[in-house]
């Protein structure tokens, strides 16, 4: 149970390093789509919190999955940090979806995947909390 748990986080910060790739390249190119002859006065810094937060979560997607290989290659101690980690990221990522949800007419697939890697990474982490029995 605690493999296939493991595997799930591995999956899922595979999942939100890619994810945090294209946000990041999304965030540095921001100034190629407007027309160059009417830049914005801000061109320079729209896409600034785009690409620190994507970067932020290029950090959390390689702690998720490196921290989830580690238990699968047999070592115990990052079980704990690791599954705390995941609920926490998971409880961000619902909220995160409810934000989008709340603020008004929402991109529906966004709503659904942040939705689903929450609830995937909230359930992932409580099995890796369960103790042995």
């Amino acid at each position: 149970m605690r493999a296939g748990a493991a595997l799930a986080v591995a999956i899922l910060g595979v999942a939100i390093f890619i994810g945090a790739i294209g946000m990041v390249v999304t965030g540095l190119t921001v100034g190629s789509g407007f027309d160059p002859a009417n830049l914005p006065p801000n061109v320079a810094e729209l896409g600034t919190l785009q690409v620190i937060v994507g970067f932020g979560l290029f950090a959390l997607g390689v702690v998720l999955a490196g921290g989830a290989l580690l238990l699968l290659s047999g070592a115990s101690r990052p079980r704990i940090p690791i599954a705390v980690l995941a609920v926490v990221s998971g409880t961000a990522s619902d909220v995160a979806g409810a934000y989008v949800i709340a603020r008004g007419p929402s991109d529906l697939v966004l709503a659904i995947s942040l939705f689903g890697l929450g609830l995937g990474l909230i359930g992932a982490g409580l099995l890796l909390l369960r103790p042995r029995r």
